[in-house]
Formats: structure tokens, sequence, C-alpha cells
């Protein structure tokens, strides 16, 4: 093996093998696997493991064996191997399952930042042979802070340090993350590994971070107004003198009581600030996430630097201007109302859903009804129908059963004439007819049950006719509204949204029926205000429907936008129907280190009741602020037409009197053809003795009279 000499290669495999075979004697060996093997067991195991090692571990054959020598060991979790230069978190993350965990064995741990990247739920273990230099640098780095469960294990002392009887002792740490105001963190020794077990056993290897919260962190957060999820409050003059007080009490207080003078000129002569600077504190954001989120930072000791989002022309929706800052780092957090889509997700995280929102219609409605309605409205059109039918037809059974023939109302137009006024009179006049030929005048029993029942069913009708135009007028007012997408097309509404909403693009990628119909001759506007602008000047030409966010819809109904308009006869309604739903949650950028910390606040803050209580207060103060009656509470009304099936009852008893009057005039067929028998039969018999008799006085005038003769005796 020396020098110059040869050598085969089964030769080299067994002097490999047997290097190793003296490796696996080595007490520092055991030592690391025992550990490593501790730490598996009692925190790692639960998840896929993946273990990460660097061209150290790969090439030199003393760390090749430490690592081969712990591979066989690990038989109880599932785990793959990854060279550090080969492994991509990104390109990993699509296989492997949500639980994974990481060790990862290097010489220096920021090569993590390269290659490893975040680590929100996973719990990672470093198994280094650097310094402690190395290690407390890496604990101040920015890249420490992208790993939350972090674990360092100091092995290089153990495994490069030869001790005669023992081996060094092997330290862990971890890190304390946001000890001041600037996010820095740095290193806590949290146990050792001495003698196969940890010196405080009791010790949490992976504790939980940020007890403190952030110790006052600024984080960066993107917005655009989306009222009332978040908009700009403009304070009074009294709310402005406030805020300046609350940046110079404690001064002026000193100095008022020092000089012990009165101090109002003095407060007073804080309002002539600079006017960019009057103006930028008169102005302040508000809003149902802006308040959950200051919520959020009270709690966890943090402030938020709210800027608007940045401006791009190739984003032209206002929501993905938002999603370009998170994307491109420029910010933390984003709000705005943002629905939680699937191509959001791929770009940004989102916390839990705060609240739902729908796509919905919002119309103009009028208490101004049309007063037409009060002699055709009361009925449906199908009533209307049936009853003149009913009369027309009515006409001649009648004349059938008076006359037995309806030729008479051929040859007597002007009969014809007097039947339908006399069937279309009320019940008032109905038997004021009093003509020769009127069938008020008829001797027929069932002419006489036609006309009753036709009586009984017209006070019916008029009765029922009458109220209805009684409870229509004097009745108070119920608004005419559109509740549904159904109701928007059979009522020929125009359906217009905004020209960057994202509705449109929402309601293409559909083939739903409804949504066609809706969009094959849709409106497009350039903002929510010109939109019901224009709803309002056309309302007299066409009626337009706007689809758009329920949540801001309901906003605009109830901050008195419509009242600019002086018509008290007008308002805006929301439509009830969540036609598309969409669920809305605070966006966070991509791999979001705090993202779950942030998240259970905001469950909290749901399970609590907070949030429910802050959207009613946001609610309130906008009503307060407008006042004016909220239209959306009015209930739709049943004001609907009687229709077909209401009035069932007056066409089964009007049939069933056609019933008896057509029974009643079979027995009256019956009895008239008898009587028209026997009376012919009579007839037939006086015309029989009446033949007889004449016949008999004509054979008496034809016979010889023999004379009288008188008795004679004999």
């Amino acid at each position: 093996m020396y020098g110059y000499q040869n050598i085969s290669f089964s030769n080299l495999t067994k002097t490999v093998s047997h290097l190793n075979l003296i490796n696996k004697e080595n007490p520092e060996i055991k030592v690391l696997n025992s550990l490593v093997n501790e730490i598996i067991n009692k925190y790692l195991s639960g998840c896929h493991l993946n273990i990460i090692y660097d061209d150290l571990f790969d090439t030199d054959l003393y760390y090749k064996d430490v690592l081969q020598t712990m591979l066989p060991l690990l038989d109880t979790v599932s785990y793959k191997l990854f060279h550090v230069y080969k492994y991509s978190s990104k390109r990993t993350s699509f296989s492997e399952s949500r639980c994974v965990n990481y060790i990862i064995f290097c010489q220096d741990p920021e090569i993590t930042a390269t290659k490893f990247g975040h680590a929100i739920d996973s719990r990672v273990f470093i198994v280094t042979i650097g310094s402690k230099w190395q290690i407390r640098e890496f604990f101040k780095s920015q890249v420490s802070q992208n790993i939350m469960n972090l674990l360092i294990a100091s092995a290089g002392p153990a495994l490069q340090e030869k001790h005669k009887n023992e081996v060094a002792d092997i330290k862990l740490y971890t890190h304390e993350m946001y000890i001041d105001g600037l996010g820095s963190s740095t290193q806590i020794i949290l146990t050792t590994w001495k003698l196969n077990k940890f010196t405080r056993p009791e010790v949490d290897l992976y504790p939980v971070k940020l007890v403190n919260g952030f110790r006052g962190h600024r984080f960066i957060l993107s917005a655009i107004e989306n009222p009332p999820l978040v908009f700009r409050r403009y304070l009074p003059a009294c709310s402005q003198l406030y805020f300046l007080e609350n940046n110079f009490s404690l001064f002026w207080a000193n100095v008022c009581f020092d000089l012990n003078v009165m101090c109002v000129p003095t407060i007073f002569s804080l309002l002539r600030v600079d006017k960019d600077l009057t103006q930028a504190q008169s102005t302040s954001w508000d809003g149902v996430e802006i308040r959950l989120l200051q919520l959020i930072a009270e709690a966890l000791h943090f402030t938020l630097g709210i800027h608007d989002a940045t401006f791009s022309k190739s984003r032209d929706e206002a929501d993905d201007q938002i999603i370009g800052d998170l994307v491109a780092s420029k910010a933390d957090l984003g709000i705005s109302g943002l629905y939680m889509t699937n191509v959001r997700y791929s770009l940004v995280d989102f916390s839990p859903v705060i609240l739902q929102d729908c796509g919905t219609f919002i119309s103009l409605g009028s208490f101004a009804l049309s007063k037409y309605r009060a002699i055709f409205g009361p009925f449906h059109w199908s009533i209307w129908v049936m009853v003149v039918f009913t009369y027309v037809v009515a006409i001649f059974p009648i004349a059938f059963t008076n006359n037995r023939n309806v030729g008479t109302l051929c040859k007597s137009p002007k009969q014809l004439e007097s039947m339908c006024c006399y069937m279309f009179g009320t019940y008032t006049n109905l038997f004021t007819f009093k003509g020769v030929k009127s069938w008020t005048n008829t001797k027929m029993g069932s002419t006489r049950l036609f006309i009753g029942t036709y009586w009984i069913f017209t006070i019916i009708i008029t009765t029922a006719y009458t109220s209805s135009i009684i409870a229509f007028i004097t009745l108070p007012e119920q608004p005419v509204i559109v509740d549904t997408s159904y109701q928007v097309v059979d009522q020929g509404y125009r359906v217009m949204t905004l020209e960057k909403g994202g509705w449109q693009h929402y309601l293409n990628i559909t083939n739903d029926t409804m949504s066609q119909m809706l969009l094959s001759n849709i409106k497009l506007m350039n903002n929510l205000e010109d939109a019901i602008d224009y709803i309002v000047k056309t309302r007299f030409i066409l009626d337009y429907a706007f689809l758009g966010s329920k949540i801001s819809l309901t906003y605009l109904s109830q901050n008195n936008f419509i009242q600019k308009y002086k018509n008290k006869k007008i308002f805006l309604h929301v439509a009830s129907e969540c036609y598309v739903p969409f669920n809305i949650g605070i966006a966070y950028k991509k791999n979001f280190v705090f993202r779950n910390i942030f998240s259970n606040f905001i469950l909290r803050a749901q399970q609590s009741g907070l949030v429910t209580k802050i959207i009613k207060d946001i609610e309130w103060e906008i009503t307060q602020k407008s006042g004016v009656r909220n239209p959306n509470s009015i209930i739709a009304p049943e004001d609907r037409q009687l229709a077909l099936d209401d009035v069932q009852g007056m066409f089964v008893l009007l049939f069933g009197g056609i019933l008896l009057a057509a029974f009643t005039l079979l027995i009256e067929f019956v009895k008239r053809k008898r009587e028209n028998r026997k009376i012919a039969q009579n007839k037939i018999e006086k015309h029989l003795k009446k033949r007889d008799r004449s016949k008999s006085l004509t054979v008496r005038g034809n016979t010889t009279v023999e004379p009288f003769r008188p008795l004679t005796a004999f």
C-alpha cells in the first residue's frame, strides 16, 4: 500500500471496510449516534425526515463513516438522504407531505442560507463541527430567523478533539428571537449531552418562541382602501389636537409645572405645524381588518407600518398590486378584502378565513309604486282569462236551457249583447233586467240553477277583487326590489360591473347557464361611484343591476350615498342572494415564518367573538354617521297577485253548480219529453174521437128512415 505499489480494487475495499470497522468502535461516534437517536425518537419521529449533508460528510472518510454508521439505526422513521447541493426545498416540497422535519450534517451552519430557505412548521436539527464563533454568528444572522424551530448540536469538540478516557460533551443551542425592536436574535444554551444523557432532561429542546412578543418590531403592511374592511378615516380638529397632545403631553406638562403658567396659548400654537404634517396626522387607517391587526399587534407587541400598495402598470387589479408587494418582499402583510383563490395561494400564504363575502347585485329600489296596478294588479293574468272565458261560455248553456235552442242568439244579435251585459253585471244589478225575454223571467229550473251558481261565483270573485284594491290603496307602500339573480333576468335588468374588479373573470370561467345569461350583455364601469350614478340617472330609461362585493355594496348603501340625489322615494337595495361565494383572509408573504403565530391569534379572536364584535362596531359607527335608515332591513314583502291556485274553490263551486244545472236540465228534458208524448197522445186520442164522431155522422146521414107505422090491433 505504500510508495508506488499498485493497489487492487478488492484490496482497497477491504482496507476501507477495515477502517470503517475501526471507526465504528470509536466512542465519539457512539455518543453522537445516541444523541441523534434520542432527539429523533423524542422530537422528530412524528413526521417524514429529510437528512441533508454537505461535502465534508460526503468526501472525508471519517465523517462519511459517521453518517453511514448512523443511517442503519434509523429504522423507525421514514427518511430521504440528500446532498446539500442537490437538495432543493422548492423541488421537494411538491412531492413531500406537509409534515417534514430535517437533520443537517454540515461543517458550517451558514450553508442553510442558500440551500435550505424557510422552515415554518418543520423542526430543524443541525449537527455541525463549526466553532462556537460560527454558531454565535449564525444565530445573529437573518438566516436563523427564517427557521422557527431550530436546534444546533455543537459536535466539533466531540469529533475533533481526541481524549484518552472520555468524549467531549455536546452542547445544544437554540435562539431567542426578537430580543429588541430591530428583530435581533441571540443564542441560548439549552442543555448538554454528557454520558449518553441530558444534563437538564426537563428542558424542552424545541421551546415556544416569542413568548414576550416582537418587542416593538415593525411589520410592513400593504393596503388599499376597500370599505368597510380597510378605509381611511379623517379625524376632526379635536382629534388632531388630541393626537398632538399625546405626542407632547409629557413635555408640556413639565413646562407648565415648572413655569406655573397657563399653557392654553402654547397648546394652540402646536397646531401651527407644517401643512403636510397636519394632513398626515388628520387621517388614520380604520376598518375590520385594521382593527383585527391592531388587536394582534397589541397582544404580540409589534407595530404596523401601513402604506398604499405599489402601483404597477403590469397589474391592473388593485388586489394584484398588494400581491405584487408581497411577492417582491416589499411588505410582510397585505389586506384589502383579498379573496382566497387557488391562483393567489401559489404566490402568497393566507391566514384563516376572517369572514365570508360573495358576489351579489345592488339595484335601485323605490317606494313610488305605479297606481295602475290597483286595477289589474290584484289578479294574475290567468284569473282574468278564466273569468272572461267562464262568463262568455256561460251565455250558450243558459240560452239553451231557457230556449232549448241557441239559434235565437244568431237570429237576434241584440239579444246576444244583452246577455253579455247580463253576464258581466255585478251581483248588485244581476236581477235588474226585466225584459220580456229576460232570463230572470224564465220558468225553467235549470236556467235558474245556472244563474244562481254564476251569481254566487260573481259575489266571491267581486269581493276578492274589491278587497285587493282596498288593501293596495290603504295599506303602507312596500318597496319594489330585486333580490335574486333570477329576478334580474326575468325583469329585464342589465348587469354592470367594474372593469378592473375581477368579477367578469370569475364568472367567465364557469359553465353556469345563469352566469352566461347575466354576462351576455354586461356593461363595464370605471369605479363604483360612477356605476351608482349611472343607475340612478338612467332609472326611467333602463333598469341596471350592479354586480360586486356584498360587503362593499352593503357599506355603500348604508353610507348616505344615495341622499345626495335628495329623493326620498328611491334607495339602494343589496340582494340577499349570495351568488358567488368567496373567503376573505389576511395575506402573508410566501413562507412567512410567523404565519402560524398570527393565524393562531386570529382563530382565538374568532372563537372569542372579537371578530364579530369588530364587525358590529364598524356597522354601528357607519349607521350612526350616515343617519339613514338601513333599507336592507326591509323584509321583502309577500305582495303577490292572486293566482289561479288561490281561486280554485270558486271554479269548483261553479263547476258543481253547472253539473247540478245540467242534471236538472236532463230531468227537465225527460219530463218535457214525457209531457210532449202525453200531449201528443191526447191529441191523437182527440183526433181519433173527432174522426169517429164525424164518421158516425156521415153514416147516419145516408141511412133511409122507415115510415112510422102506428100500432094496430090484431
